[in-house]
């Protein structure tokens, strides 16, 4: 009995052992330098593009490897840029890129080589300024909701963070439902530096119009929403929402 537990025991020793040895040789880290560059500069919010070169240690150039990126807040509570690429030139690969939130990032390169190796590494940014579609840099609206009544609802208060989706409903004076407007709703952070994020309304239904929005950030948002008629008349309201980590 004592003989076979031990038989049982290195039996499993070896194939864990044989188990890592394939783990390890499936993906090896490659000897490969990652470089990053981002245009344009400075760092502002906003879209910009990362360029990404892969050089061996010969110093020749990689093509042909798969990129995996992922840009991360320093800080909990938003939502990570994810963003993949395997089109290169000379070894330089252009991956295009929101910096979604003025701060401080991290963004990790993970490369999957054609010899099927794999490189990775990370890299620190920091991003200032306000964008120019903040509701900080918008004037204030002088539109007339006077004719128009607006009803805004979320699929869920407080919102959650990730995709969801705004019902947003407009009816007359006497209360009858607009079926023919233009509905577009922008939603911006209370606080500076915070990349807006915007839907537009698809009608459904006795006036209500489905807006599609994806909350990139816990905290408290102004939602505008802007309305505008068949005559060409526009229409805004604003609307405080509460969004929560999921």
């Amino acid at each position: 009995m004592k003989y076979l537990l031990i038989l049982f025991f290195a039996l499993f020793t070896l194939l864990s052992l044989i188990g890592c040895a394939q783990e390890s040789a499936a993906m090896p880290q490659a000897d490969v330098d990652i470089a990053i560059r981002v245009e344009p500069e400075p760092l502002t919010v906003g879209k910009s593009t990362l360029i990404i070169t892969l050089t061996d240690s010969s110093d020749s150039h990689v093509d042909g490897a798969k990129l995996q990126i992922q840009g991360n807040m320093d800080h909990a509570g938003m939502t990570p840029v994810n963003r993949e690429t395997s089109e290169s030139s000379n070894g330089e690969y252009h991956v295009p890129f929101e910096w979604t939130m003025g701060g401080g990032w991290i963004v990790t390169v993970t490369a999957e080589l054609p010899n099927g190796g794999e490189a990775n590494d990370t890299f620190e940014f920091f991003v200032e300024a306000v964008s120019s579609e903040s509701v900080i840099n918008r004037p204030s609206s002088t539109s007339n909701t006077a004719d128009v009544n607006i009803t805004y609802e979320p699929d869920r208060n407080p919102a959650v963070l990730g995709e969801a989706t705004i019902i947003v409903t407009l009816t007359d004076t006497d209360g009858l439902p607009i079926t023919d407007a233009t509905v577009y709703v922008v939603g911006d952070m209370t606080h500076a530096g915070m990349m807006p994020i915007s839907g537009k309304g698809t009608h459904s239904e006795n006036g209500q119009y489905i807006v599609p929005l994806e909350w990139t950030m816990a905290g408290d948002w102004i939602v505008t929403v802007t309305v505008t008629l068949s005559d060409g008349s526009q229409h805004e309201q604003q609307f405080d929402q509460v969004v929560a980590m999921p």
